[in-house]
């Protein structure tokens, strides 16, 4: 019995759907695990992938409103997790950016996660493994053009992530 390209695509979504609630699950209990939470957490991964900057452009990347940016990037900052400095271009703005607890704080969540996956696929060999995670990711590309174009145009030009 032959699928059509649809109706493995419709599976695909529904397998991809399965994984993302178990991962938004996991990303919960990993975050708190760690002491965080996991909109936090979502905040260090950003400025580990965009590097220093200011609040507005984080709130863009997680799409949320900059008051909500500002309280997680504050929270953090207590915990020491990221630092502020005045923006050198223009004084009335602040640059944030991780610090070095800040980032063993996201190397103990990504091994976490990696102790999770590694005990679930135990019985894989490493090269299954490995061909999933190419394939996943030719996928990501693949996929991405698409839902950007889906997106329609952002505010400063901010790739959907």
């Amino acid at each position: 019995m032959s699928s059509s390209r649809a109706e493995t695509s419709e599976r695909l979504i529904d397998e991809i759907g399965a994984f993302l609630r178990r991962n938004r699950t996991s990303g919960t209990l990993v975050a708190q695990s760690c002491g965080l939470q996991p909109t936090q957490v979502q905040i260090l991964f950003a400025l580990r992938r965009i590097g220093e900057c200011r609040v507005a452009t984080l709130a863009e990347t997680q799409i949320v409103d900059p008051s909500v940016a500002s309280r997680q990037v504050a929270s953090l900052e207590k915990l020491g997790l990221v630092d502020r400095r005045t923006d050198p271009e223009d004084g009335r703005a602040a640059l944030v950016s991780l610090t070095e607890t800040g980032h063993a704080k996201l190397r103990e969540v990504r091994r976490r996660h990696a102790d999770v996956i590694t005990t679930a696929l135990q019985d894989w060999p490493v090269e299954r493994i490995t061909r999933f995670a190419e394939d996943l990711g030719e996928f990501v590309a693949a996929s991405s053009p698409f839902y950007d174009e889906l997106a329609g145009p952002r505010a400063g030009g901010m790739e959907v992530v």
